[in-house]
Order: structure tokens, then sequence, then C-alpha cells
């Protein structure tokens, strides 16, 4: 459907007052608090990108993962095409602190950041890359060696056992999502995409990372979450998108936004929906991603949030149990879990 047959309206001014709730900001990482190596820590490095550390042994490095890292300035690599991220990256790639495993949930731009990808390869050159299927040619044909590669269809699972470089072992499942690929015109929808879930092979922390997906099928909701909650969950931590990202970031600085966002809501989840998303796969803490990096307007980025914290209630205390919220793009934040 092109863009110009959506039905969009002239932006009015947004007014809220709900708790945590707050005009998103690059921050400097404080990459000391994942010192706290007996807590799940976490990082927003941006639009859908995330680091994750699992808790770990004393005397035992834990193990980190980065989610769909994106620090390109463009959502696209086309100049015609004016996707420029509204929020710096919080750091280089060089700054991170040593990482695992990098899972990416499908190959358009925003989320498989390719020039990303091979900067953190030749910095960690025994990292794991992760990937649905049809997505290791992508990496590939860029240098990134095969071998480095693990490629999953839907509910495939991989486990990674200790090795020299960490001493605890994790399970990846490759989990389904609702959306689509591509990154041209003639590759649409060749390679699949995905969400992640990881779990420890001894007692840990379960994490879930739904990629870029919408949750409205026809007649109501995918019943893929829920069967991800039945499989693979709770989960102690959910990374959940709540915008479109940065499909809508033209109209904004043009001044329009969508005056009904339920034309897109099969392949990017609205607030509204994210929550219920969290409740299907048994989120005990979400973390809000793929909105305010990319957004034509400062309202644009924060009207996701408005709407997020009314659909539950007016508040959005990721913290809390059953919480669903937001951090600054860059804070770096450790949870302790009973």
């Amino acid at each position: 459907m092109g863009l110009m047959r959506l039905p969009f309206e002239r932006a009015k001014p947004l007014q809220h007052d709900l708790h945590g709730v707050k005009t998103i900001q690059t921050v400097k990482p404080d990459f000391g608090v994942f010192e706290a190596t007996d807590k799940l820590c976490a990082t927003w490095l941006g639009h859908a990108g995330f680091l994750v550390q699992l808790p770990a042994e004393p005397d035992q490095r834990p193990i980190r993962i980065v989610f769909d890292p994106m620090f390109s300035d463009r959502a696209y690599p086309s100049t015609w095409v004016d996707l420029r991220r509204r929020l710096p990256a919080p750091c280089r790639v060089q700054d991170l602190p040593e990482v695992d495993f990098i899972a990416v949930s499908h190959n358009h731009y925003d989320h498989c950041d390719i020039d990303a990808l091979k900067q953190m390869w030749r910095t960690w050159p025994d990292v794991e890359f992760l990937v649905p299927l049809g997505v290791r040619s992508t990496l590939t044909s860029e240098g990134i060696p095969a071998a480095r590669i693990h490629e999953l269809d839907w509910w495939d699972k991989v486990t990674f056992p200790p090795s020299t470089h960490r001493k605890s072992s994790c399970t990846f499942t490759c989990t389904p999502a609702q959306h689509n690929s591509g990154r041209g015109v003639l590759d649409q929808n060749r390679a699949l995409w995905c969400g992640w879930a990881v779990r420890p092979t001894t007692d840990g922390p379960s994490v879930y990372f739904a990629g870029d997906t919408g949750y409205q099928i026809a007649g109501g909701a995918c019943p893929a979450f829920k069967e991800i909650g039945e499989k693979l969950g709770p989960f102690d931590l959910a990374m959940i998108p709540i915008w479109s990202g940065a499909t809508l970031t033209m109209l904004g600085k043009m001044g329009y936004r969508l005056a009904d966002d339920t034309h897109l809501a099969t392949l990017h989840a609205t607030p509204e929906d994210a929550v219920h998303l969290a409740k299907d796969v048994r989120a005990r803490h979400t973390l809000a991603m793929h909105f305010a990096t990319f957004a034509g307007s400062d309202d644009e980025a924060l009207e996701p949030l408005v709407r997020l914290a009314r659909a539950q209630g007016g508040t959005a205390d990721w913290r809390a149990e059953g919480g669903f919220g937001a951090i600054d793009v860059g804070e770096c934040v450790a949870l302790a879990l009973e």
C-alpha cells in the first residue's frame, strides 16, 4: 500500500501528564553497571538495538548478547530517502564491553546494519552471529565468515556450550514474528524474519527479543505470541517494539501523522498491541524499543510512550512486576531477580 493512500492528518501538539513518561534522549553509557555480574543488565543502543548481559557465577565472565545493532546515521542507505536518525548512537562499536553473540531479527537496513556487524566481527573475531533463514548470505557477502553464522528457522534451537571465552552455556530459539523482509526491489520476503528467546542451560533468567513485528491479524491477535509464552516463557526481560520506527519519519517532518495507524498494525505493533504482546509471551519486565531514534518530530518520539502508559492505566514503570516502560538510549540498567 503506497504511503499517499494511507489516511493522514495535520499533527496536533501532544498533551500528557503520565507517570514514567519522558522525552527520550541519548546519554553516555555507564558500562560500569555491567560489573554487577549477579544481575541481568541491559543497555538500549537505539532503535531496536540492545546489549544484554546474563548473570554469571562468581569469578566467571557473563554472557553478553547484542540484538539488532543499528549504529548508522540513516535507516536506509540512499540519501534520496531522508530516514536520518533523530537521536545519535550512544557510543562506538569498539566502546562496548566484549560481546559473545549477535542476534539479528531480519535483513531490513534498520535492523541489519552491515557496517556495524562487520565492525563487531573485526572487534571480536570469535563472536557468534544468529540470523533467520536467508540472512546468512547478506553477512557472508560482506566478508563475515560463514562458520561464525548460525541460520535458523522458526522454533529451531541452538545451544552454545562453555568455551575458552565463557564458562556458561545458553540456548537461542528462533521465534515467530509477523513482519516482512528485503533490502531491495528484487528480494522482497525471500528471507525470514523472527524474534529471539535466550535461556541459560542452567538456572538463570530468560530473555525475549521480539524483533520487528505486528500483532494484529484478520479476526484478532496473532496466536504465535501466546504460543511463545506457553513454550518458552515466562521471560524475565522482554524487548518489544511499540512504533513503526523509521517508517513515518518523513511524514512527521512535514508536520503530519497517520489518522489511523491500524493500517500498519499487521507489520508494526502499536503501543496498545505491544502491551497485549508482552502479556501473551508472559514477560515479567518489558523495555520498549523501535521508537524515538527515528522520528520526524518531538511529538512523534514521545507519543508511543504516552499511549503505552495510557494502555497500562497511566503508568510506564518497567521495573514493576509485569511492567512495560522505556529507558534512554545509552542508559545502562541492572535488574535483580528473585
